[in-house]
């Protein structure tokens, strides 16, 4: 799509168009030095608790857990 001078329409509104200069959005990397946070959740596993934080038993939280080991 071209428009009356025959110059392409750019398809993203210009506030959403690449432009010169640094992106306010752009995360800042953490520093090398910073230590990890021991209470953060395992990132591998979704829905996690904290960890170290005891789990539940079950599978689907509205379930009733039971209350020992069937082993």
């Amino acid at each position: 799509m071209t428009d009356a001078n025959g110059e392409p329409v750019p398809r993203d509104l210009p506030d959403q168009q690449a432009g010169e200069g640094e992106d306010p959005w752009d995360v800042d990397p953490a520093p090398e030095d910073a230590a990890p946070d021991d209470d953060v959740p395992d990132s591998d596993e979704a829905g996690t608790a904290r960890k170290g934080a005891p789990r539940d038993a079950n599978v689907h939280p509205e379930h009733p857990a039971p209350d020992e080991s069937t082993a």
